[in-house]
């Protein structure tokens, strides 16, 4: 496996692209009257019902692949439903309502703030299939707005190539059964939503990718376009390095990961382009792998075994050493087969095993779903032979091992087998699962065009253009403008516009800078001092931004130091009808003149000679470091500030020390 230290993007050939998903504001859902709210996930349902799913055909006629392998899990899906947000329509019992118009010139809105020039005039609503169970219909109903738009991420062009508006689906609650029962919640169906795509070609770095992601976000903000809470955004990542093939990623929720799982999937990709080609120096021919399937019950001791279950096993020819190679952190290829296996057959991680894990248990131990594996405690390097003698297991071939009943047994060799018969050809095309280490499983196979068609349910809507392009008039200054600026003006990074843009203090910190304040000063009252007074229990939404403008006033007058601000705004909470005078007064913070300085300042010089004498004794430090100069007026300014209570700026006191040092 690469070293992730010494990873070299541009070499991989690294690229990456978003599919950012984020609610919009709306007064209903999207094809019903029905209110867009959440329930509390301990709330008891008002009914429930379940279904089953199966695929159906494309446009063109076809199955799409992707379909067929969801169908194949056999999910049973048990649905919550609400009366307060829930109606027929969310069971499928009844067609949708006519689509909420408000959403849609919500996302001709977001259009505009994405400079997009391909803004369609016809609203024509497409089924696109999804059996997982999250949507009561077995299809989300989902239409384009507008393509080719941009945004700009560290002074490049990144293009939109996709926005549309769409349903969102129902939360999955828990599953039982192995994961062949699925419990949902309907209150999230059927809200709307913005999906945001971004051109995958663009897009050359985690860190690029990660202030992508970001951007957007604070577009969807400043718009206030989108919904706000926990769930209202999701994005997922597709990504693809040089010699691999699209991956995407889902449930990226954890912005601050993203160049982790970048970093975990290059590493898998380019661990299967290379597992790829030792495959074909060892002239593996997949026609050699046989779906025959041997009984090995009777090699183990038998009360080990549960009821009712039994061993199987397969050769796997030229596979010795292939299935223990790591191909992401503490996974090895043989375990990222397994999490195939286990998702569309339900047989458990601990079930399964493979002849390379007979001196590489460590590895798999490691995995959330490896504890009491049934082989770890049971195989020996004697039980091994037995079964490399069983299966004709031949020098340089490997084997699996699978538990459970004969149904689950055959289906889980068979997926193994279709697995390895796709190595070869090195990186398959894959929807995975984001996992919180940084890895990633299988979830389902990459939907392809089959698996939409028009929904004959909904009727065209044909746009008024001279609506939508009025819209335009709502865009304001965009986050890559807005950084680009206040770098420029005020020496603010991203990060700094970043905050300001979500605590919606945009206004409040362009209106203090505009009346003379220190722009460095007023982010800092804005972001850190109301960050950390609230921390410590002070209700911030009580202090307006009069209150600030009055702080920082007394700050510029040199009436206080910068660091007694927090102790002021907290006291302002408490008695808002006092002056700022008042509060210094209660604080003890009296104004003084700097020539009173003169008359503490020996005292304080005394002090800091007999703090200097005990911690050379103590630290056996050089007077030498002790007697520089800056370091002496940065001591005897902090003496002085606690002397005056910080009635000062400390820039002040400072000057005044240093003057008094160079004059001695």
């Amino acid at each position: 496996m690469l070293d992730p230290k010494e990873l070299d993007y541009k070499t991989l050939g690294f690229h990456a692209g978003l599919e950012v998903h984020h609610q919009i504001k709306s007064q209903r859902k999207l094809f019903c009257n029905c209110k867009p709210e959440m329930i509390k996930s301990t709330t008891e349902p008002d009914y429930r019902f379940e279904r089953y799913f199966r695929p159906v055909l494309g446009e063109m006629g076809d199955y799409d692949p992707g379909m067929l392998i969801e169908y194949e899990k056999g999910y049973r899906c048990i649905y919550h439903a609400f009366e307060e947000v829930d109606c027929i329509y969310e069971q499928d019992e009844m067609p949708p309502y006519w689509p909420d118009e408000e959403a849609i010139l919500k996302g001709y809105e977001l259009a505009h703030w994405f400079d997009c020039t391909a803004l369609v005039d016809e609203i024509i609503f497409a089924r696109k299939q999804y059996l997982d169970g999250s949507i009561t219909t077995g299809f989300q109903r989902t239409t384009i707005v507008s393509r080719d738009g941009f945004t700009y991420v560290n002074g490049k062009k990144i293009g939109i190539t996709n926005l549309t508006i769409e349903e969102d689906a129902a939360r999955r609650i828990k599953t039982e059964n192995y994961g062949r029962t699925v419990y949902y919640n309907l209150d999230r169906l059927g809200i709307p939503l913005v999906e945001v795509i971004t051109d995958h070609r663009d897009c050359d770095n985690p860190k690029d990718l990660l202030k992508l992601a970001e951007i957007i976000g604070l577009t969807l903000r400043l718009s206030g376009i989108g919904r706000r809470g926990i769930g209202s955004a999701r994005q997922d990542v597709n990504i693809s390095i040089l010699g691999g093939d699209r991956v995407e990623l889902k449930g990226v929720q954890d912005l601050s990961l993203i160049e982790k799982w970048c970093l975990h999937e290059c590493l898998r990709q380019d661990m299967l382009i290379k597992i790829a080609k030792m495959l074909k120096e060892r002239e593996f021919d997949i026609n050699e792998l046989e779906h025959t399937y041997f009984e090995l019950t009777d090699k183990f001791n038998a009360t080990n075994i549960p009821n009712n279950f039994i061993i199987m096993g397969i050769r796997l020819p030229k596979l010795d050493g292939v299935l223990g190679l790591e191909i992401q952190p503490r996974k090895d290829f043989g375990q990222d087969i397994f999490e195939k296996t286990a998702l569309i057959t339900g047989i458990i991680m601990k079930n399964m095993f493979h002849s390379d894990e007979i001196d590489s248990k460590a590895q798999r131990r490691q995995h959330k779903d490896a504890s009491n594996n049934f082989f770890f405690s049971n195989m020996s390097k004697e039980l091994d032979k037995e079964i490399r003698l069983a299966l004709n297991v031949k020098n340089g071939d490997s084997y699996a091992l699978v538990l459970g009943s004969q149904k689950w047994c055959i289906h889980g060799l068979k997926k193994i087998i279709e697995r390895i018969k796709m190595a070869p050809n090195g990186v398959p095309q894959e929807t995975r699962r984001a996992l919180i280490d940084g890895n990633s499983e299988f979830l389902r196979v990459i939907h392809g065009k089959d698996r939409l068609y028009p929904d004959t349910d909904t009727p065209i809507i044909d746009m008024d253009m001279d609506e939508v392009y009025a819209l335009k008039e709502k865009v304001g200054k965009r986050p890559w403008e807005i950084e680009k600026e206040y770098n420029e003006k005020y020496g603010l990074t991203f990060e700094h516009v970043k905050q300001l843009i979500r605590h919606n203090r945009l206004d409040d910190f362009e209106k203090l800078v505009k009346n003379g304040f220190n722009p460095k000063l007023v982010y800092k009252v804005l972001e850190e001092t109301l960050k950390t007074i609230k921390r410590k229990g002070t209700e911030i939404k009580n202090i307006s931004i009069e209150d600030i403008e009055e702080v920082l006033k007394g700050a510029q007058q040199g009436l206080f130091d910068n660091s007694v601000i927090p102790k002021i705004l907290k006291e302002k909470v408490k008695s808002s009808e006092k002056s700022i005078q008042q509060i210094l007064t209660g604080l003890n913070i009296k104004k003084i003149e700097v020539e009173e300085l003169e008359k503490i300042y020996p005292e304080a010089l005394d002090e800091y000679n007999k703090i200097q004498s005990i911690n050379n004794k103590k630290l056996n430090r050089s007077a030498i470091i002790q007697s520089q100069q800056h370091y002496k007026a940065n001591q005897i300014t902090g003496i002085l500030m606690r002397k005056i209570h910080r009635a000062l700026s400390g820039k002040i006191v400072y000057e005044f020390v240093r003057k008094q040092l160079e004059a001695k």
